[in-house]
């Protein structure tokens, strides 16, 4: 791995508490519990239709709770006896980083522009209006460039740069979105990585890419949620699992939790 990361403070972790979450007049999953501490990857499994992306969603404020609702712990509240704060969509669109099932790429963009795109979406890594002397501008721009180019690398789109997404494999564009995860690293603003089917369309090679990506970002005192139907494995910080077809109403014993750690 080529990426530089940057170590995140302050972030502890967020928790869910009661959750509950319907799709029309179906109930996915109803008095959903989580933990999920800094360092640790969740790993969303279950049939479709169980409620995987849908629980992404409604951590973004994407998908509107029955009841029950989500929180964020800080240095400032990460005392044993405190659950966090509350945070509502917009709190939550700010601290996560979110790729879809569907992407985002768009096939008339080449590699480069479409990840330009996607992390100038994701916010500005520095104001650099800020900065009296052009100079002192073009050289953040320039930094930022180097750093987007470095991404590509490391997923291993190098070459493609400057390529038509169109022109891509899937599991080509599939790395793309990666490159947006290891921009990422540099950055201390998204400590919560939100990933849909992350692992879908890569070869082994591409998927023990996503693992490291993953590794760095635990180890650097990060935190991720994947929904997946592949297994996903770490090799720093903790994995667990949250089985979603259990906790449906509809589940033989919805009333277990089907948490496990690895």
């Amino acid at each position: 791995m080529t990426a530089t990361t940057v170590q995140i403070t302050g972030f502890r972790g967020l928790s869910g508490a009661g959750l509950s979450l319907s799709r029309g007049e179906r109930v996915l999953f109803d008095g959903l519990t989580f933990e999920l501490a800094a360092g640790e990857l969740l790993l969303l499994t279950g049939a479709n239709g169980s409620g995987k992306s849908s629980l992404l969603r409604a951590l973004l404020g994407l998908a509107p709770l029955r009841k029950g609702g989500f929180f964020v712990r800080t240095d400032a509240t990460s005392v044993a006896a405190t659950t966090g704060l509350p945070a509502d969509g917009a709190r939550m669109r700010a601290l996560a980083l979110y790729q879809g099932h569907a992407g985002a790429v768009k096939g008339e963009l080449t590699a480069i522009e479409n990840l330009q795109l996607m992390c100038a979406l994701d916010g500005p890594t520095a104001d650099t209006d800020r900065f009296n002397a052009p100079s002192d501008r073009e050289q953040a721009r320039a930094d930022s460039a180097a750093l987007l180019a470095q991404a590509l690398t490391t997923v291993g789109l190098a070459r493609q740069r400057h390529i038509e997404a169109r022109r891509l494999s899937q599991g080509q564009r599939q790395r793309l979105q990666l490159a947006r995860f290891a921009y990422a690293l540099t950055r201390v603003d998204r400590p919560l990585w939100l990933m849909d089917e992350p692992s879908a369309a890569l070869d082994e090679a591409g998927t023990q890419l996503l693992q490291a990506l993953l590794s760095q970002h635990l180890a650097r005192g990060g935190s991720a949620i994947a929904a997946t139907h592949l297994p996903i494995s770490v090799s720093q910080g903790r994995s667990r699992r949250l089985e979603l077809s259990q906790r449906s109403p509809h589940a033989t014993d919805a009333s277990q939790p089907a948490e496990s750690a690895s």
